[in-house]
């Protein structure tokens, strides 16, 4: 693959990975309330869902989006409930006390892109704009596939951290409460209009 093709990807990564979404929103309310450690088995757990998406992706299944329509309502739906409990346990979820042991769990990151219609329209997007026909289609996806994990890994870590230093400079627990309240209407507002502009409904 072409280098100038390998710094596109990796640009397109970036703005889109590095932008806020769904698992940004959960990461840096993760690393609010249990910190950044804590939370390093849910940003694990959130790149293994991706990784999933791209086998997803490299397999076909956006093509038997667009063949079968049921399927892809099914999607939307499934996306939909979860986004919106996601959204609703951040929104309501008591802000740190600073004498627990509980961590975000590995398990508990790992079905945010699976379910995430961002995750699969930026997919979708990079195997069809960056894949070639003359390429190996398993040496494309390992490329692919690469660029985003690490990149997803690193950027997804930064969010993470963010709410950490952002639980360290807020004091106040209502303050922190209605913090959370905004990332969680974040995620809704960010993943309806990923779903609108995507062409997901009308595939």
């Amino acid at each position: 693959m072409p280098i100038d093709t390998i710094m596109l990807i990796c640009l397109f990564a970036v703005s889109m990975i590095g932008s806020p979404g769904p698992a940004n929103m959960a990461l840096m309310a993760a690393g609010a309330r249990y910190g950044y450690r804590k939370s390093v088995p849910f940003i694990l757990g959130t790149n293994s869902g991706f990784f999933l998406v791209g086998v997803g992706v490299a397999a076909g299944l956006g093509t038997l989006f667009e063949l079968f329509p049921a399927m892809r309502i099914t999607f939307l739906f499934l996306s939909a409930a979860y986004i919106l409990y996601l959204a609703y346990k951040i929104a309501f979820q008591a802000p740190k006390t600073g004498n627990e042991e509980a961590k975000a769990g590995y398990w508990s990151g790992i079905f945010i892109h699976p379910l995430n219609p961002k995750a699969w329209a930026m997919l979708i997007t990079a195997y069809t704009q960056f894949s070639s026909q003359g390429l190996d289609p398993i040496y494309q996806f390992i490329i692919i596939q690469s660029i985003f994990q690490t990149l997803g890994l690193i950027l997804n870590s930064m969010w993470c951290y963010g709410g950490d230093i952002l639980n360290r400079l807020v004091s106040s627990p209502v303050t922190l409460q209605w913090i959370n309240r905004g990332l969680a209407t974040l995620m809704i507002i960010i993943v309806a209009t990923s779903v609108w502009q995507s062409g997901l409904l009308t595939l």
